[in-house]
C-alpha cells in the first residue's frame, strides 16, 4: 500500500487491511471523534431516564426519555440532512458537536428537582435532532475520505461495529456513573464528549468545500425541497430502493429481541439482570458480524445481503419453544451477528449516490429506518402484551422471512453488480 499526499491509501490489489484503513489519519481521528461523542451520548440517556425515575417514580416517563432520543433523527434525519450537501461536511459535523455539547450542558445545569419535565424533554430533543445531522454528514464524507470502495466498505464495518460496541458498554457504564456521581455529573460529562469529540475532528480532519456547488444560502422551504429530491433520488434508482426497502422492512425482527428481553426474562422467572444479558446478546452478535462482514470484499458484501436478511430471522423462530436462557443467548447471538447485512446496505446506499446528494439520501434512508423502529418497538410490545414476548418474537421473525422472500424474488442483482463495477471503476461515477 502506498499514500496519497492527502493521507487516503493509493489502489493496491487484494483485500483491504484494518492496517489500510487506519492508515488514513482523517479516518482515525473520525473514529475516535465517533467513540468519544457515542460512548457520552449513551451515558447522558441512561442518566437522564434515572434521574426521571427518581424524580417521578414513573416508569413510563423514564421510558419517554429513550423515545424522546429517538424522535429527533425523523425531524433531524429527513429535514436537515440536506445541509451536509449544501454546506462543508467538516463544518457540519463540528456545527453539530457544539449544539450537542452546549444544549446538553443546560440541560445538566436545569435537571434540578422541580424542573419541570417538559423543559428537560425539549433540551433533550433539541441536543439529538443535531445527531442525525452529524451521522448524515459523517456518512457522506467517507467515501471522500478512504476513496476506495474496499476501504469504504472495511471502515464502515468498522464502524458500525464499534457503535454498537459503544451502545452496549455506554449503557452500562452510564448507571455505573450515575451511581458513583450522579445525573448531572454524567449529563457534564456528555458534554465534554461532543467538545472532545469537536477539538478532534477539527484537528484530523481537513477543510472540503460544500458537495453541492453553488448552494448559497438556505432556508427552509430550501429544505423541504431538498428533503423531498432526496426521496426521489433513492426511489428512482432500482439499487438504492433494493437496498434501502430491505433495511426498511427487516426493522420488525430486528429489534424485536431488545424490545421483549426483560419481560421475557421476567415471565421465564429470571432476574432482569438476565433480561440485560439477552439484550446485549443481540448487540454484542450484531457488532461482532459488522466487523467480520466489513472485512469482506465489496462484492462479497453484496452478496450476503439476502443469506443474512434470512438468518437474521431464523435462529428468532425457535424463541417460540422457550428454550432455556442460555440457548436463547447463543441464538439471539446469531440473530444479531446477521444483522450485519445492515452494513452493506447502509455503505452501498451511500456509495451508490453522487456525492453532491448524499447528505439528502442518507438522511431520508435513516429517517425511514428510525420512524419504521420507533413503531417496530411499539408493534413488538403490543403483540407480546395480547400473546406472550417468546410469541411476539416468532411473528416478528415470519414477518421477517417473509420480506426477505418478497426481496429475493425482486432482488436487481445485475443493476447492484454494474453499480458496483461502475463505482469500483470510478468511485465518482455514482448516480
Amino acid at each position: 500500500m502506498t499514500d496519497l499526499g492527502d493521507g487516503r491509501a493509493a489502489h493496491s490489489p487484494g483485500r483491504a487491511r484494518l492496517r489500510d484503513v487506519l492508515a488514513v489519519r482523517e479516518y482515525r481521528g473520525m473514529l475516535l471523534a465517533q467513540i468519544t461523542s457515542e460512548a457520552g451520548d449513551q451515558i447522558a440517556r441512561v442518566a437522564l431516564a434515572l434521574l426521571v425515575l427518581s424524580h417521578t417514580d414513573s416508569p413510563l416517563l423514564a421510558a419517554a426519555t429513550f423515545a424522546v432520543s429517538i424522535l429527533p433523527s425523523l425531524f433531524g434525519g429527513a429535514l436537515l440532512s440536506p445541509l451536509a450537501d449544501r454546506f462543508s461536511r467538516r463544518s457540519v459535523m463540528l456545527g453539530a458537536d457544539v449544539l450537542r455539547a452546549v444544549v446538553v450542558a443546560l440541560l445538566a445545569l436545569a435537571a434540578l428537582p422541580g424542573t419541570p419535565l417538559w423543559l428537560l424533554f425539549a433540551l433533550l430533543f433539541v441536543a439529538e435532532t443535531a445527531t442525525p445531522l452529524f451521522a448524515s454528514a459523517k456518512a457522506a464524507i467517507v467515501p471522500e475520505v478512504l476513496g476506495r470502495v474496499d476501504l469504504v466498505t472495511y471502515g464502515s464495518g468498522l464502524s458500525r461495529s464499534l457503535s454498537l460496541a459503544n451502545q452496549a458498554v455506554g449503557l452500562v457504564l452510564g448507571g455505573v456513573i450515575v451511581q458513583l456521581t450522579d445525573a448531572r455529573a454524567a449529563l457534564f460529562l456528555d458534554a465534554l464528549s461532543f467538545v472532545a469529540s469537536f477539538v478532534i475532528l477539527l484537528a484530523y480532519l481537513r477543510p472540503r468545500p460544500a458537495a453541492l456547488a453553488g448552494a448559497g444560502s438556505i432556508g427552509v422551504l430550501d429544505l423541504v425541497l431538498d428533503m423531498m429530491n432526496g426521496w426521489r433520488l433513492l426511489f428512482s434508482d432500482s439499487s438504492r430502493r433494493a437496498l434501502v426497502l430491505l433495511g426498511w422492512g427487516m426493522a420488525l425482527p430486528l429489534v424485536a429481541p431488545e424490545a421483549v428481553a426483560l419481560a421475557y426474562g421476567r415471565q421465564q422467572g429470571e432476574s432482569d439482570g438476565v433480561g440485560a444479558l439477552l439484550m446485549a446478546a443481540v448487540v454484542t452478535g450484531a457488532a461482532v458480524g459488522a466487523f467480520l462482514v466489513g472485512r469482506a470484499m465489496p462484492r462479497t458484501q453484496l452478496d450476503l445481503v439476502l443469506p443474512m436478511s434470512i438468518g437474521m430471522s431464523l435462529p428468532l423462530l425457535v424463541t417460540g419453544i422457550e428454550p432455556p436462557v442460555i440457548v436463547l443467548l447463543v441464538l439471539w447471538t446469531l440473530s444479531g451477528m446477521a444483522q450485519a447485512f445492515l452494513v452493506p446496505v447502509m455503505t452501498f446506499t451511500t456509495l451508490f449516490t453522487a456525492n453532491e446528494n448524499r447528505g439528502a439520501v442518507v438522511g431520508v434512508a435513516a429517517a425511514g429506518f428510525g420512524l419504521l423502529t420507533f413503531l417496530g418497538y411499539l408493534v413488538v410490545g403490543w403483540v407480546a402484551t395480547v400473546t406472550s414476548p417468546a410469541f411476539s418474537v416468532v411473528v416478528m421473525a415470519v414477518v421477517g422471512l417473509a420480506v426477505a422472500a418478497v426481496a429475493f424474488l425482486v432482488w436487481p442483482s445485475r443493476q447492484i453488480l454494474a453499480d458496483l463495477h461502475r463505482i469500483e471503476r470510478d468511485p465518482g461515477a455514482a448516480g
